[in-house]
């Protein structure tokens, strides 16, 4: 259990101090990604995993330099946004400063409710810390705003809403967001925490059906692309541009591999 440990920090909106999406690329053999690990273990691997899928590769040298600091001790990001538990801040910068004295070119946090402590971490690393939620509502505003802007809907823990910085994100591509109303965000919460959720190492069962009513209620408020914006969620439904839901066909968004895919083009390869 998290300890109960005041934080009055307050959540500052980030820009980010390096634009990664207009910089040179990097030799590939030259990249090193550095990975913020633990935040959750799975859903690391599952990163890590996405990156070498999306490396076209013949051998083992064409794919990404990576460096990991997996610490699945840094405090619960979720518990400290909402009820004041520890605050995970010091324990991710400690990460992102060891990955940066390993040489990393830049860092990938495959964990959305992490990216909430950005704001007071990049100003103290001289490598970029990759966004993925940027890098989410931009492959939104490019592949899915063709035909009019659509309404997005984000599935996610509810320390990543309370702090809102989906809904900025989103905000600066005029997309609407529109998350779950209190009681199907306990389904999502369940399907992340509960006792047969995926933080627990279940992918199916009790989480998927709680998952499902969830998304079920936002496709009928009428969301037509919808975000897994907890980096654990694509471990119970994977990314699908054309999910069927009842009577309804909807885009499910895969965070971690939209910055899998990003990583891999900023070390030389294609997208």
């Amino acid at each position: 259990m998290p300890r109960a440990v005041s934080s009055t920090s307050s959540i500052n909106e980030y820009r980010p101090v390096m634009d990664t999406t207009h910089s040179p690329q990097a030799p590939r053999h030259a990249f090193k990604l550095g990975i913020v690990g633990g935040i959750g273990p799975a859903a690391t691997v599952d990163f890590m995993s996405k990156i070498i899928r999306n490396t076209n590769a013949r051998r083992d040298q064409d794919h990404l330099r990576l460096v990991v600091e997996h610490n699945p001790h840094i405090p619960d990001r979720t518990a400290n946004l909402l009820s004041g538990g520890e605050d995970p801040t010091d324990a991710i910068y400690d990460a992102c400063r060891r990955l940066e004295a390993n040489d990393a070119t830049a860092i990938a946090m495959p964990c959305n409710t992490a990216h909430a402590y950005i704001a007071r971490i990049q100003p103290r690393l001289t490598i970029p810390i990759l966004n993925m939620l940027t890098e989410t509502v931009d492959n939104i505003e490019r592949n899915w705003c063709g035909r009019g802007r659509p309404t997005v809907g984000l599935l996610a823990t509810s320390g990543t809403i309370a702090s809102a910085v989906y809904h900025k994100a989103a905000a600066e591509r005029s997309l609407e967001l529109i998350v779950p109303d209190a009681k199907h965000q306990q389904y999502v919460m369940s399907a992340i925490y509960g006792e047969r959720g995926v933080k627990a190492g279940y992918v199916d069962g009790a989480c998927k059906t709680a998952l499902l009513r969830a998304l079920r209620h936002l496709a009928r408020r009428g969301a037509s692309v919808i975000i897994l914006g907890c980096t654990e969620l694509p471990l119970i439904l994977e990314q699908n541009p054309a999910f069927r839901i009842d009577d309804q066909t909807v885009a499910l968004l895969d965070p971690t591999d939209i910055l899998a895919r990003r990583c891999v083009a900023m070390a030389g390869g294609p997208v």
